[in-house]
């Protein structure tokens, strides 16, 4: 049995107090999870110096997540991504939602569940963290009381599993993922360009000049977009390709190949020097590469770090965005009483 390290992590404005949860392996592999928008707050590596190295961007304390609009760590929803002119519809009505990124909605809204404070249930036996959210009918102008849980569990075989699980009263449109920021050669260890990257996929979504998906699936062959090898961030990611220009950098998704609602490999990621490697699984049927083009060093996260321009990216798995505005792309709908239940899996490398 694991003992699961629990502490206070903060008072939010709410008056509620938030808590930090600490799960760790017989590998000396910790992480931290916060019940404050269900986040990642940390991920600690074993290193041959004796003091481990955190690869996830992070804040102290519950403050800093609650007044953040970075996401760092954060379960996301309603919707990850964006949903197009912030509305859709569903069975013959109109949904219109909260628009908090040029005319689209992004991420849920102005208050998705990354502002969201979720009781937590510990399961020592499994090392495993649960926290459960009662989202109501109508927030953000979404459909249905929603039932949700996100669970982190750490496994002996230095692998973090995230399951996203939730139950609606009504049809409505839902796409969770995790916005954990990596940085694999430290939290505070600056720019992630010269990190290498792997992404299981030959097409992606191409962007408006609004950074949202217009409809157009393109390949990835002779773009800088061409992740089917290893490849360093940095080499392409200045090129004069209007992909990469609309949006500063890498913020596209990939459509990942194999067969779907099977949990299989989508990316590999390697630190700069490569001391770690992280894999990514998921049963999602895309992937959000975001190389942290927005960072600008404004907010003090963990220790102090200023996080500054591309120095942590993020790999999200999840359903398309705007998948509710366009019918060609694999459909974000859960259906009343039915279940959503999706994982993904971090598998850590470190020599």
């Amino acid at each position: 049995m694991n003992n699961i390290k629990v502490q206070p992590f903060g008072r939010l404005t709410t008056g509620q107090e938030a808590f930090l949860y600490t799960l760790k392996n017989k590998n000396n592999m910790s992480i931290n999870v916060t019940n404050f928008g269900a986040s990642l707050e940390a991920v600690l590596l074993p290193q041959k110096t004796g003091n481990p190295r955190d690869v996830v961007l992070g804040f102290d304390s519950a403050s800093g997540y609650e007044n953040t609009a970075l996401y760092l760590g954060a379960t996301i929803g309603r919707y990850a991504g964006q949903i197009r002119g912030g509305s859709f519809w569903l069975n013959g009505k109109q949904y219109s939602l909260f628009k908090n990124d040029h005319e689209n909605t992004l991420h849920g809204g102005r208050h998705g569940f990354d502002k969201h404070y979720f009781t937590a249930s510990l399961d020592e036996d499994d090392n495993k963290v649960t926290f459960f959210a009662l989202i109501p009918d109508g927030e953000e102008g979404f459909p249905g009381n929603l039932q949700v849980e996100s669970s982190y569990r750490l496994t002996d075989d230095d692998e973090i599993i995230m399951v996203h699980t939730a139950r609606s009263d009504k049809d409505t449109v839902l796409n969770m993922t995790n916005h954990s920021y990596y940085n694999l050669d430290g939290h505070d260890g600056g720019s992630i360009e010269n990190h290498k990257l792997k992404i299981y996929g030959s097409r992606f979504l191409e962007l408006a000049e609004d950074c949202c998906p217009n409809g157009n699936i393109l390949d990835v062959s002779g773009t800088p977009m061409d992740f089917l090898k290893m490849t360093r961030i940095g080499e392409r990611i200045g090129m004069s390709y209007p992909q990469l220009m609309i949006s500063e950098g890498y913020d596209h998704n990939w459509n990942i190949e194999g067969t779907k609602e099977c949990v299989r490999k989508i990316a590999v990621l390697e630190s700069s020097s490569g001391d770690v490697r992280m894999e990514v699984f998921s049963d999602l049927p895309g992937l959000q590469f975001y190389s942290g083009n927005y960072l600008n060093g404004s907010e003090a996260g963990k220790g102090g770090c200023r996080y500054g321009f591309r120095g942590g990216l993020c790999l999200e798995p999840q359903y398309y965005p705007a998948a509710p505005n366009y019918k060609q792309f694999p459909a974000a709908v859960l259906k009343r009483n039915e279940i959503y239940q999706h994982t993904i899996k971090l598998k850590f490398c470190y020599f």
